[in-house]
């Protein structure tokens, strides 16, 4: 694990980056980012113009400061290390209670709302998930709300009913509930690093397309009922010659560098029951987006092929910046209307379960209610659809740059990524001297993130954590009020941990 400023990052063959967002002290509004690489990286791929989303940054174990390092959107991995040191979370941080808890919290189930304080009438600082362990700091007097530590790096009052408690609860001090005034009543509003609220970047309100292009093939806004000619590739980017993988450094089939890279987007979340596919991609970023809240997954497939892929979700607006890098066809399961209206002006093939169903098939392991598991699909299905509609053209990423050697730092074991919202989104990459890779542990009690088409826990041979910036924007993303983040991936500079 390295810290390093060098403007290009240089990668040693065989592995999967990821680049987690995480949370730092940065001025910039930091945003932690994952990538998974199933190869290695270099040198960048061609940027794209940026669109909406929003994370915090994190830091490695033995960890010099950081130093800036471009944040284009795929940060190159780099050699796998040699040494086994460990590596710290150094990111946002937490308040530390004023006195040791003498009761703790786990939630009974996911989801559960934790407000400013002991009341339905008081504003939401977050929600919590069964892989929580709280301390119990305070109570009202006959203990129906407990004040716990900590909730998206706060102090938090959570409903008891919705707790299994241990330890002594009845020595816990009752303390005096926070005035209920305008302030406590609202909601909680994700700050920037230097603690201001941050501004909202306005992009919500977006125009339908409605031009009348010279008919050309294009996927994408089938519900808008508007086709464009599809996007030009740049010069800059030839299609891809020889047999190695741009993605990866390793050799393949040249006949496998003949066809299209595919982006899928990966949902992330406590109802998800099993993942799909992700073993046998690429190159995987992992997001922070919706009010900073979530994460999800987007990973690259340009040899690999996988079985089944999902479950597939919408894609957010960083999605979009990563699909125009890779000029990518976009798998998913839709996006709201005004994401779409971007990705048509990105000039992206958006391939959507509600409008090009062949590509797709439903979960035989998902009811008609389970939304999150609900859509799945896989490579050879993605690339039959893709053929027939005349869009399977070779791959015209730039490739990365790749070196045998990793560049200077400390070498590290472990990082651990943690967003504003920890608990079910915690995040650890730990590396096995056996395998000389890292795997990826979830949540405060490190479950294994395991691919269900073979069973085994995912794992990369290259991380990259990437510190971004991220703006709060007024575009709503779900049911229940959400806002998307705008992630810059190019054009700002910050820290990054290799």
């Amino acid at each position: 694990m390295v810290e390093t400023k060098s403007p290009a990052i240089r990668a040693r063959r065989k592995g999967l980056i990821f680049m987690q967002r995480t949370r730092a002290k940065l001025v910039l509004g930091l945003v932690a980012l994952s990538l998974a690489l199933a190869g290695c990286g270099g040198s960048q791929p061609e940027a794209a113009t940026p669109t909406p989303t929003k994370t915090p940054t994190a830091v490695a174990t033995d960890t010099p400061e950081p130093t800036a390092t471009p944040t284009f959107t795929p940060a190159p991995p780099t050699a796998t290390p040699a040494a086994t040191p460990t590596a710290t979370p150094a990111g946002t941080p937490t308040p530390a209670p004023t006195a040791t808890p003498v009761a703790f919290g786990q939630p009974a189930k996911d989801d559960v709302n934790a407000r400013k304080g002991p009341g339905t009438s008081y504003g939401k600082v977050g929600q919590i998930y069964t892989e929580d362990s709280l301390g119990i700091l305070g109570r009202i007097a006959d203990s129906s709300w407990v004040k716990v530590c900590c909730v998206g790096g706060q102090e938090a009052w959570v409903a008891r009913e919705f707790l299994e408690v241990s330890g002594n609860l009845a020595a816990v001090p009752v303390v005096e509930a926070p005035p209920l005034d305008a302030a406590n009543r609202a909601d909680n509003v994700p700050t920037s690093a230097g603690g201001a609220t941050a501004g909202r970047v306005a992009i919500g309100n977006v125009e339908p397309a409605v031009d009348t292009p010279p008919p050309g093939k294009y996927l994408g806004l089938c519900a808008l009922r508007v086709r464009r000619p599809p996007r030009e590739v740049p010069p800059s980017r030839p299609p891809i010659g020889g047999n190695i993988n741009p993605l990866t450094g390793q050799a393949t089939d040249p006949g496998l560098l003949n066809r299209r890279i595919v982006a899928v987007r990966y949902g992330n979340e406590p109802a998800i029951d099993a993942y799909y596919g992700l073993a046998d991609a690429e190159l995987v970023f992992e997001e922070l987006l919706d009010s900073m809240n979530t994460t999800r997954l987007t990973a690259f497939f340009l040899a690999g092929d996988a079985p089944q892929l999902g479950p597939l979700r919408s894609y957010r607006s960083t999605t979009i910046q990563l699909a125009q890098m890779y000029d990518a066809a976009m798998v998913s399961s839709g996006a709201v209307g005004p994401n779409q209206v971007f990705a048509y002006a990105a000039g992206l093939d958006d391939l959507d379960w509600r409008c090009d169903d062949p590509a797709f098939f439903l979960n035989p392991k998902a009811d008609a209610k389970d939304y999150q598991n609900r859509v799945v699909s896989s490579i050879p299905r993605v690339r039959a659809y893709l053929e027939s509609r005349g869009f399977d053209r070779p791959a015209t990423v730039r490739s990365f740059a790749f070196d045998e050697t990793a560049p200077a730092g400390r070498a590290g074991r472990s990082v651990v990524v943690p967003y504003i919202n920890r608990g079910y989104y915690e995040v650890e990459w730990r590396y096995d001297p056996a395998t000389g890779r890292y795997q990826r542990l979830q949540g405060t009690s490190r479950r294994p993130f395991v691919d269900a088409n073979n069973g085994e826990a995912v794992s990369a041979a290259n991380v990259v954590v990437m510190t971004v910036k991220h703006d709060l924007t007024d575009l709503v993303e779900d049911s229940v009020g959400s806002l998307s983040v705008r992630t810059y991936l190019t054009g700002q500079e910050g820290p990054a941990v290799i």
